[in-house]
């Protein structure tokens, strides 16, 4: 995206890096180690609360292992943490045979903190359980995805159906995301049968807050609004936009297929809190113009967030 300003040369220095070389680092440090231990440990630590104290309690089974643990607690008896555990150390193996893998240490590091503290808590340490179905997908779903999302910020993941898709896709050639989706339906539908139909939609409600609280962990929540201007006056609107709001905006060729007529597409990122402002910028160049609004989950580069920096941190 152009941006409202020319872009300054970088100064020369004595030394030029060849073109194999990278400004940043891909060997993780000692201390990048360390910090992605942390993570993966507080991380466990909040799905271990939200299952603990909300789902587990109510009957809550937002599908993926867990959710099949949590069926077989209530019906079996079987302790959730073993059998995540366990289940998790079969396709975590079936899965180094099928394809191998080369770094999965911070996978089973989260797997076994995550299951060894839900048996230690349900036993010796059980939370003040909250008896209402709602609250417990809401917390639940919130907190469990909040912790899963801190795992995969470290690097690692939670396993289960996500190994069970990787494997269907390079056994069958299944979509990844179909294969999840369908063993999440299938979870879903013994919950129902063994809890009933009403506290199975609580574990579909958990399961969508689970996925929202894993994209806000990952990639921050959506105060960045991406646009798209389809507009008779692109050179006037862009340079009213990039005035005023001191966006860069980047015009793309197009054709109208009614009309058959070449148009112009301004695309512009701008803050949740600049939508009003554009809009009036808009009307008043364009009252015609027509105006696709998204959710932009991250904007990196100048006015926004920092790319270079983004990256260093997350090494």
């Amino acid at each position: 995206m152009d941006t409202n300003s020319p872009t300054e040369n970088p100064k020369k220095t004595g030394v030029e890096s060849s073109p194999s070389q990278s400004p940043i680092s891909s060997q993780p440090s000692q201390s990048s180690t360390i910090k992605d231990v942390l993570l993966i440990i507080i991380g466990s630590i909040i799905m271990t609360i939200g299952m603990v104290a909300f789902s587990i309690p109510n009957k809550i089974a937002s599908g993926g292992l867990t959710g099949f643990a949590t069926i077989l607690f209530y019906v079996f008896g079987l302790p959730v943490g073993m059998i995540v555990l366990l289940g998790n150390l079969i396709l975590i193996a079936i899965q180094y045979k099928m394809i191998g893998f080369k770094s999965v240490w911070k996978t089973i590091l989260a797997v076994a903190l995550s299951s060894i503290m839900v048996d230690t808590c349900m036993k010796y340490f059980p939370f003040a359980e909250i008896k209402n179905p709602f609250l417990a997908c809401l917390y639940g779903g919130l907190l469990g995805g909040a912790g899963v999302g801190i795992v995969f910020r470290a690097g690692g993941t939670t396993g289960g159906v996500d190994i069970v898709g990787q494997l269907l896709q390079h056994k069958y050639h299944f979509p990844v995301g179909d294969s999840i989706l369908a063993i999440n339906f299938m979870i879903t539908l013994i919950a129902g049968a063994a809890f009933g139909p009403e506290l199975a939609l609580y574990g579909l409600i958990s399961a969508y807050l689970g996925s929202f609280a894993i994209d806000a962990v990952l990639e921050g929540m959506t105060v960045n609004r991406s646009i798209m201007i389809i507009t008779r006056n692109p050179d006037e609107l862009s340079w009213a936009i990039m005035e005023e709001l001191h966006r860069g905006v980047t015009a793309i060729d197009g054709r109208g297929m009614y009309t058959n007529k070449p148009t112009t597409i301004l695309m512009v990122a701008v803050r949740r809190m600049e939508m009003t402002s554009l809009r009036r910028i808009v009307y008043e160049f364009d009252p015609n113009a027509f105006i696709i609004v998204g959710d932009a989950r991250q904007v990196l580069g100048k006015g926004f967030i920092d790319l270079a920096q983004k990256v260093k941190n997350e090494i």
